[in-house]
């Protein structure tokens, strides 16, 4: 009987440190670099989906901005060489 409890008792430390191990924090131990449990790689793909609808946002913004710039710009008209000297 002793042996079957201590059998169990090893089985299951073994198997809490390996669902531990799942989870590595950084060297100050508040920051978690790796997540392996079902709850982290939930988070870490809705945090990559939200990563990828900002930088397309931020795709889009910037083809607008530069279409907006393009037609903000005036041609400058033609002009005497020497009149255009005089006002710089």
């Amino acid at each position: 009987m002793k042996k079957l409890l201590i059998l169990t008792l090893i089985v299951s430390f073994c198997c809490s440190g390996m669902v531990l191990a799942r989870t590595k924090y950084d060297s100050t131990g508040r920051n978690i670099i790796y997540d392996g449990t079902l709850r982290g790689q939930k988070r870490a793909a809705e945090a990559q989906a939200e990563r990828q609808r900002k930088l397309e946002a931020a795709a889009a913004a910037k083809m607008d901005y530069e279409a907006a710039l393009k037609s903000l710009e005036e041609p400058k008209p033609k002009t005497n060489f020497y009149q255009d000297r005089i006002k710089k």
